[in-house]
């Protein structure tokens, strides 16, 4: 008989609820925690559901995971990607030393890519509504074939970002891009803002970098780099006028 109360059956019993009240407790204090930094004002007298005290803790969780993992994926130095510095935000050459924008020592040709990047992430300010990685936010993606999608042209892509949404509306029509998207506002127009140097660097670095297409094609589709035709048509016409 002595053998069947068995005592510490009956100390588990108490163990039980009161791990649950620490529990309890610690959950209470994260979603006070939460509920003070995001002013969010709850009556005493209200129970909230148990799933959404919860999702006070997860969601945010979340979105940290989602920021962190949106980072850019390109590697420094990778088509003519910069660095960019975390305090400043300025792209920067890949040792840290300031870019000065000057062209590829070799063949003393423009780096439109670094100056793109350069572009995206300072003056144009295009981080901060299409992301760091291209991958959106505010603004559309680019990533995905998402760009070439709405801009299968290099002339189109350079065009929006010097009208914007209300000077493409004025010039153009309510539509923008090869699947006619209805233009909803919200895209600043830089024409005037940034040189038309600066705009087309800042294509360029999008369709390649973002976009994923070849450097070399994109630069002849921006006009930026002459063809092997159109460089032995400049040859010929210059021998021809020669006396």
């Amino acid at each position: 008989e002595e053998v069947k109360e068995e005592a510490p059956v009956e100390e588990v019993k108490e163990e039980a609820p009161v791990a649950a009240a620490v529990a309890t407790k610690q959950i209470k204090k994260s979603v006070s925690f939460i509920n003070e930094t995001m002013s969010i004002k709850t009556n005493s007298d209200t129970i909230l559901p148990k799933w959404l005290n919860f999702s006070f803790v997860i969601i945010p969780l979340f979105i940290l995971i989602g920021l962190i993992s949106s980072s850019n994926t390109q590697e420094c130095g990778e088509r003519g990607m910069l660095d960019v510095d975390r305090k400043s935000q300025q792209a920067v050459n890949c040792d840290g030393s300031p870019y000065e924008g000057r062209g590829v020592a070799a063949t003393n040709t423009i780096n439109y890519i670094a100056i793109g990047q350069e572009v995206y992430a300072g003056a144009g300010a295009c981080a901060g509504c299409h992301g760091g990685g291209g991958g959106g936010g505010v603004g559309p993606a680019f990533t995905g074939g998402a760009l070439y999608t709405t801009f299968p042209t290099c002339a189109d892509h350079a065009k929006w970002i010097q009208l914007g949404s209300a000077g493409w509306q004025a010039e153009v029509g309510p539509t923008y891009g090869a699947e006619n998207t209805v233009s909803i506002g919200g895209m600043p127009g830089f024409q005037g803002k940034l040189t038309e140097d600066e705009i087309y660097a800042v294509v360029v670095f999008e369709r390649v970098v973002f976009g994923g297409g070849d450097t070399e094609e994109v630069l002849i589709d921006c006009g930026l780099l002459e063809t092997e035709e159109e460089e032995e048509e400049v040859t010929t016409e210059a021998v021809s006028s020669s006396p």
